[in-house]
């Protein structure tokens, strides 16, 4: 009698640790960030739109993935290179709002904070805006390579992930093209290339579930890349405008 009770707890736990493990919390997609204040003392006169940006990414994802033996016995990994982490990657659907979009609002939204012109607005939700200038931005790379650790096969593998051993790692590449147009004459007055990487290692299956800062993984690390370039994008923008002034 003790035996069946023995066994059906230990059922009633592994039941457990495989759906909880399955579940999964919804957490931020968005590429909203923070940075310091760059405002100059008084906001530059006039409005300025944020357009959508141009997708010039690859449209595909890479089909060689290759599996290699680690340095711990028994640990194999396979590599997935994904193009467009935003609709796709080797480990699972991302389900993000399409990277053009979520770059440009997440840009617009930060230089508002920031008061860096009288008024900022976001053209794809105002068309008929009157603006003196025009942030556009070219999507070149958002490329990831992410790397899926395995522990045997079957059910063996599944039961390292349970109990916490690392199960993905990533490596996150940005390249994005900034450019700002001067509607008076259509003229490019500034362009500025916005490139980052970030590596992020050893991520177990609950630690993917609850995120970072409430945001996805790979949110939180495209959202960190432009924290840390975007100062120095906006700096080289406002030394622009006022050479453009003089």
């Amino acid at each position: 009698m003790s035996i069946n009770k023995a066994f059906r707890v230990a059922v009633i736990l592994c039941a457990y640790f495989v759906l909880a493990s399955c579940a999964v919390n919804k957490l931020d997609n968005s590429l909203d960030y923070r940075t310091g204040g760059y405002a100059p003392s008084k906001p530059f006169a006039g409005t300025l739109g944020v357009d959508e940006f141009i997708d010039l990414r690859p449209q595909g994802t890479t089909s060689d993935a290759k599996k290699w033996i680690g340095f711990i016995p028994g640990v194999l990994w396979i590599d997935f290179v994904s193009e467009i982490p935003d609709t796709f990657t080797g480990f699972s659907s991302y389900n993000s709002f399409p990277f053009k979009t979520s770059f440009a609002r997440a840009i617009y939204r930060n230089i508002g904070e920031n008061d860096l012109f009288e008024k900022t607005v976001y053209l794809p939700e105002d068309r008929y805006a009157k603006t003196a200038w025009r942030l556009e931005g070219i999507l070149r790379q958002t490329t990831l390579k992410e790397r899926c650790y395995y522990y045997g096969s079957g059910f063996y593998a599944w039961c390292t992930r349970i109990i916490g051993l690392p199960y993905v790692s990533y490596e996150l590449d940005l390249d994005i093209l900034l450019r700002l147009r001067r509607i008076s004459d259509d003229k490019i007055i500034w362009t500025h290339e916005l490139k980052g990487s970030r590596t992020d290692r050893y991520y177990n299956i609950y630690q993917l579930m609850l995120g970072k800062d409430e945001k996805n993984i790979l949110s939180y690390n495209f959202s960190n890349i432009l924290a840390e370039k975007m100062p120095a994008a906006m700096e080289s923008l406002k030394a622009a405008l006022g050479a453009s002034s003089l």
